[in-house]
């Protein structure tokens, strides 16, 4: 009898896999079909991700209430309490709590028209002055002058001639209005009444000093349409009176902006008989509290709730609380959304850490907008303030409602199963919905969209500085009988879309 050779040695893996399909003696042939099947397996596994390895992938959905700061007289609520048969007083009353109506003069207002140019152009259909310290220059009207800033001296060319000052020049029309030829910051040109006064402050800046009655007629009708109900349109001329009069400061080379960072102000251009009137019945009359203008901040639209000063910009005017705005629903944006937006077009402009998957309000104010909220990130956590969240997000307004829906496995993971098999979907949706709320798993196979509800449990995650942020968690199990296309939803928010895709 011979003796027996030893055998090959073989992995564990490969020894357990020929042992188990050897059930002859064929041992040769159970080793290449034992072969066959662990080669089989490492295809079909080679492009699946383990479930510890998938990710999560959010998205956003944004709804609001309102347009602008919320601070002050919503003008569509103005518009709707005069419809209504409100006076313009009761309706400044409403807005600016505790207030006196007082009467001001028709002082000289400073409108800061353009900033930061090497050159300022202006004209005049009638002859117009120029004039530092010295006498005043006479030019021709319908001569185009042309102000520049050379060697510390202001020079001006008016056709043929030119003339240098050594202080800031003033220009006025002997009659009629200047035509300004520069654009402003408003993108007008045109006639503007007063008087334009050139001044070098690292470029040239063109103030316009114009009677505060007069500055009126060319911001009223820009900031609301003189068609509104008159009530509303002489309601608007009060607020615009009192801001530019709080706004006065001297020791300084002009006092409001021509632009929304003060009072929209577009010249004799947009002037308009109705807004005119407006101006005209309301003469002086000044919004008052303790004898003193108000600062008479105002804005477009409310959603049915404006905000206190101090949680939009701090400070403390008592004026200037959160009240109820019951006719704001006429404004085109008394409601506005959904906004659609990926985590990175939230993180990016937030500085958040990380990729973002939640913006959770932690404290809101009596409208309620925003006044702090968690920017919730892969690599941590930020707080934030409404205002920021409403600029740099571009945001109607800071009364927000963010919900972001996630789903696991994301599309990135590109998961693949066999027929038959089962694959777990899970995610978060921040805030957490109402106790025992379902969401919906919408799946498109055979050409349509199909959907079941999905139960969910709400849930509890710590953030710094002791804030909790609520969630509500959802899973679902599926066994695609071929690839199918996933996202969880709820309302209007929706999760990403994922693939699964069946071999």
């Amino acid at each position: 009898m011979s003796t027996p050779q030893p055998r090959s040695p073989r992995s564990s893996v490969m020894h357990r896999c020929v042992t188990a399909f050897a059930p002859t003696p064929d041992r040769r042939g159970a080793l290449r079909l034992a072969t066959v099947i662990v080669l089989l397996s490492l295809v079909l596994l080679a492009g699946a991700v383990p479930a510890s390895a998938r990710s999560t992938q959010y998205a956003f959905t944004i709804t609001g209430h309102g347009w602008g700061h919320g601070v002050g007289m919503s003008q569509w609520g103005a518009y709707g309490y005069a419809k209504h048969g409100a006076k313009y007083g009761a309706i400044l009353k409403h807005y600016y709590t505790g207030i006196t109506l007082s009467k001001v003069g028709n002082v000289v207002v400073r409108v800061n028209l353009r900033s930061g140019q090497k050159a300022i152009k202006l004209s005049c259909p009638k002859d117009y002055t120029a004039q530092g310290t010295g006498a005043a220059w006479t030019i021709s009207g319908g001569t185009t002058s042309t102000v520049t800033y050379v060697g510390g001296k202001y020079r001006v060319v008016a056709g043929s001639t030119s003339r240098t000052f050594a202080a800031a020049p003033t220009f006025r029309p002997t009659a009629g209005t200047l035509r300004v030829l520069t654009k402003t910051d408003l993108g007008r040109t045109g006639a503007y009444r007063g008087a334009i006064r050139v001044i070098y402050r690292g470029g040239l800046v063109m103030v316009n000093h114009i009677p505060l009655e007069s500055y009126l007629r060319g911001v009223v009708p820009h900031e609301v349409s003189p068609s509104w109900p008159r009530e509303a349109v002489k309601a608007q001329a009060c607020a615009a009176r009192a801001y530019a009069i709080r706004s006065r400061q001297s020791g300084k080379d002009w006092d409001v902006y021509c632009d929304v960072r003060d009072q929209a102000y577009a010249g004799v251009a947009i002037e308009d008989p109705r807004s005119d009137l407006a101006v005209r019945e309301t003469a002086g009359v000044c919004p008052a509290y303790g004898g003193e203008p108000i600062v008479a901040t105002y804005f477009s639209c409310s959603g049915g709730h404006t905000e206190s000063v101090k949680n939009v910009w701090g400070g403390s005017h008592p004026y200037l609380k959160g009240v109820k705005d019951p006719y704001d629903y006429y404004g085109t944006l008394h409601d506005w959304g959904p906004l659609r937006r990926t985590p990175s077009q939230i993180g990016g402009p937030l500085g958040a850490a990380g990729t973002v998957r939640a913006v959770y309000t932690v404290e809101r104010g009596v409208s309620p907008r925003i006044v702090k909220a968690a920017v919730v990130g892969s690599g941590g956590t930020k707080y934030v303030d409404g205002s920021s969240l409403r600029t740099k997000l571009g945001l109607n307004s800071s009364w927000a409602i963010f919900r972001s829906m996630g789903i696991s496995p994301a599309a990135r993971d590109a998961v693949s199963i066999a027929a038959g098999s089962r694959v777990t979907l899970t995610g978060r949706t921040y805030p957490a919905l109402s106790a025992g709320a379902t969401v919906t798993l919408n799946f498109f196979y055979d050409g349509r969209w199909r959907s079941r509800s999905v139960p969910t449990e709400r849930k509890v995650e710590s953030l710094p500085d002791g804030y909790k942020a609520r969630y509500s968690q959802y899973t679902a199990s599926v066994s695609p009988k071929q690839t199918t296309r996933y996202y969880f939803s709820s309302g209007k928010a929706k999760s990403p879309v994922t693939t699964i895709t069946v071999r």
